[in-house]
């Protein structure tokens, strides 16, 4: 009759080896160099929101930083807590520097179409 339960448990003489244990990787904790202030966040939330209006949409926005189009949106909402990589790269698509975006002193103009100047 057969065993329907081989191959068993490991360890007997004619089982074969066990495979190796996979290595548990530790999880990484984010660098404190990279967080915001609760008004720093407040601004860049601002920012993306100013530059989505300037740019015409967020597609436009993401094809200039370089962030996917789902992430700006999650960052322009009230309740998200934008990190200082994504402010590096809005500030760097505003051509400002990080300082102004983070002190909440952006100023975005947008381009007034069919008016003389």
């Amino acid at each position: 009759m057969h065993d329907l339960s081989w191959p068993g448990s490991y360890g007997q003489e004619n089982d074969p080896p066990c495979p190796p244990a996979e290595p548990e990787t530790p999880r990484r904790r984010k660098s404190g160099a990279l967080m915001l202030s609760e008004g720093e966040a407040r601004h860049v939330r601002v920012a993306v929101r100013k530059l989505r209006r300037a740019f015409g949409s967020f597609r436009a926005l993401s094809a200039m930083t370089g962030i996917p189009a789902s992430a700006l949106r999650r960052a322009a909402n009230p309740k998200s807590s934008p990190t200082g990589t994504l402010a590096i790269r809005i500030a760097a698509a505003a051509g400002v520097a990080v300082e102004v975006l983070l002190g909440g002193k952006l100023v975005v103009t947008t381009p007034v179409i069919g008016r003389a100047a």
